[in-house]
């Protein structure tokens, strides 16, 4: 059995980023729980207009190799995400429902 109050600690104590304009690379999409679940943003692109996509990454409970995040619902831009506060963000493995992006402090 492992120890989910984790996620839910660390979703508390991480500041939330309330705008997509915010994101930047190194920042979380974290859901608190038991269990919870956390992505990286990895890697972004900005086009002309200024909207980006992100390249996400991913491990697993218990503690296993990071790996880079398919994009199964949008196939063209896969890899590649196009994210946006409280969306649901489907996963490899897991979907975020009313998405709380956060940054460590």
């Amino acid at each position: 059995m492992y120890n989910y109050t984790f996620w839910i600690s660390l979703s508390q104590e991480l500041k939330t980023i309330t705008s997509v304009k915010n994101l930047k690379i190194g920042y979380v999409l974290i859901k608190g729980g038991s269990p919870g679940h956390i992505v990286i943003l990895a890697d972004e692109v900005i086009n002309d207009r200024g909207e980006k996509l992100f390249l996400l990454f991913q491990g697993n409970t218990p503690a296993q190799s990071v790996h880079l995040v398919k994009n199964l619902e949008d196939t063209s831009i896969s890899p590649w995400y196009n994210l946006e506060i409280d969306a649901v963000i489907p996963v490899s493995n897991y979907t975020f429902y009313d998405s709380k992006f956060a940054r460590f402090k």
